[in-house]
C-alpha cells in the first residue's frame, strides 16, 4: 500500500522542492527522484528541516558530491539535503583549516596549496565532499586519507540535549578505517571538520597535484558518467586486478559497461539505470569469486527504498 505523504507546510520556510531527480546531482547522472530535496540557506532553516523529518518519520540524506552513491531508478522517499550553501566555508588558522562538509575536497586542496600548506595534495583528484570524505576516510591508493589530517569533526545530532544539537567530536572519538569511520550510518550528520595541514613550499604542492591529475586522467574514465571506485580493495590485493584477471573489462549489462580503461570503474553511455549498474556489479562479483575466491564489496553506496539489489549483499548474506 502507497503511503501519502505529507507536504511541507510554507509557514515554516524549509524551502523543500517534492520529486527533483537525483540524477541531476551525481556524477553517476542516473537515479529517480527525491520525494523531497531541499538546499537550506543556513544551518538554522537546516535544522527546521531536520526537526521536520524527525516528526514525519521520514529518513534525511545528505547529499554532497554526489560520487559515491548509486541511486535507484524509483528514487527514495526520503528528505535528500544539499548543504553546498549551509556548510561550503573554508577558514584557515595557522596550519588548520575549518570545510563546510559541502567543500569539495579538490577545492579545499587548492586553497591549502595557496597558502602552502600541504597534506592535502592527494585530494586534488577526488570528487567528492568534505562530509563524505569524513564518512568514508577518503583517500588514495598509496594510502593517504583524509583521517590521517582530522582534528575534529562538527556534527548535528538530533537526539542532544545540547543547545541547537551542534556537537564537536574530537578526533580520537572517531574510529577511522580503510573506507569507512564510525561517522557512516550513524545518527550524526556531518556539518563541517577542522584539519591539521603542514607547511610545504607552493612549488612543491602544485607539482604533486599535477602529477597525481595526470596519473588519473591516465588510468581512469574521468569522461565517462561513473562514481568513482565501485568495489574496495579487499585485503593485500586490489579490486581492479582481480576484476580484470576474471576477464571482467568491458562486461556490459544493458548500457553499462566495466571501464576498459580501470576495471574498478563501470561507466554508461548516457542512457545506463542504476538496474545496469547493480547487475553489472553482481556479475563483476560472481565472476571474481569463481575465479579468486573473493568476494569484492561495493565502496559505492546504495541509495533506495527496501532491500538493496544483491551487489549490495554482505557476504554473510549472499
Amino acid at each position: 500500500m502507497t503511503t501519502t505523504l505529507p507536504e511541507p507546510p510554507a509557514d515554516l520556510g524549509l524551502g523543500l522542492e517534492r520529486e527533483v531527480p537525483l540524477s541531476r546531482h551525481t556524477y553517476m547522472r542516473i537515479g529517480g527522484p527525491a520525494a523531497y530535496f531541499g538546499t537550506p540557506e543556513d544551518l538554522a532553516q537546516f535544522e527546521r528541516i531536520a526537526t521536520w523529518a524527525r516528526e514525519h518519520a521520514l529518513r534525511l540524506r545528505i547529499l554532497g558530491g554526489g560520487s559515491n552513491v548509486c541511486v535507484s531508478d524509483e528514487g527514495v522517499r526520503d528528505v535528500v539535503i544539499s548543504l553546498r550553501r549551509a556548510c561550503g566555508q573554508i577558514a584557515f588558522d595557522g596550519v588548520e583549516v575549518t570545510a563546510g562538509a559541502a567543500v569539495m575536497l579538490p577545492a579545499l586542496a587548492r586553497a591549502a596549496a595557496e597558502r602552502d600548506l600541504g597534506g592535502l595534495e592527494f585530494a586534488i583528484g577526488i570528487p567528492g565532499s568534505v562530509g563524505g570524505a569524513l564518512q568514508t576516510n577518503a583517500g588514495i591508493g598509496d594510502g593517504r586519507c583524509i583521517g590521517d589530517l582530522v582534528r575534529s569533526v562538527k556534527v548535528w545530532r538530533a537526539s542532544s540535549r545540547e543547545t541547537s544539537g551542534h556537537v564537536t567530536l574530537p578526533a580520537e572519538a572517531i574510529t577511522f578505517e580503510y573506507r569507512n569511520t564510525s561517522l557512516h550510518h550513524s545518527e550524526d550528520l556531518v556539518l563541517g571538520a577542522t584539519l591539521s595541514l603542514v607547511p610545504r613550499p607552493r612549488a612543491e604542492i602544485d607539482a604533486e597535484m599535477r602529477r597525481l591529475l595526470e596519473a588519473r586522467q591516465r588510468t581512469q574514465p574521468t569522461a565517462e558518467p561513473n562514481a568513482g571506485s565501485i568495489f574496495r580493495n579487499p585485503p593485500g590485493d586490489s579490486a581492479g586486478r582481480l576484476i580484470d584477471a576474471a576477464g571482467c573489462k568491458g562486461l556490459t549489462v544493458g548500457h553499462a559497461n566495466v571501464s576498459t580503461l580501470h576495471a574498478n570503474f563501470i561507466v554508461h553511455d548516457g542512457q545506463g539505470t542504476a538496474a545496469d549498474i547493480a547487475a553489472v556489479m553482481a556479475e563483476v562479483q560472481r565472476r571474481v569469486l569463481d575465479t579468486s575466491g573473493v568476494r569484492l564489496r561495493p565502496e559505492v553506496e546504495w541509495w533506495g527504498d527496501g532491500p538493496p539489489p544483491a551487489a549490495w549483499h554482505l557476504p554473510s548474506e549472499a
